[in-house]
């Protein structure tokens, strides 16, 4: 039986991907609304040094919360595993980064 249209979005893959794009986007957005002057890679190696590198990225997941309700909102329970599993992945890379 053939899937509808609104159910094909309703994968894990489309999900995770999004899961993992808004927070990138996020972050992009903070970097060009904020320090456009500053090349990308020395805002990058500015965070760094500062410490906020993590602590920025941790917020840019936290947009995560607004897609996975949206999606629980829709009832789009796959998609919705998509993004935790996206977010698990991030809050991995957090406490990694954290340990070293």
């Amino acid at each position: 039986m053939p899937r509808n249209k609104r159910q094909q979005f309703d994968t894990p893959g489309i999900g995770f991907l999004l899961g993992f794009l808004v927070p990138v986007i996020i972050f992009f957005a903070v970097y060009f609304f904020g320090e456009r002057e500053i090349p990308f890679g020395n805002y990058l190696n500015n965070l760094w040094h500062l410490q906020a590198l993590v602590k920025l990225a941790s917020l840019c997941v936290f947009a995560n919360l607004l897609v996975f309700m949206g999606f629980i909102r829709i009832k789009f329970d796959q998609a919705a595993r998509g993004v935790l599993g996206a977010t698990i992945i991030y809050g991995l890379a957090v406490l990694i980064s954290r340990a070293f």
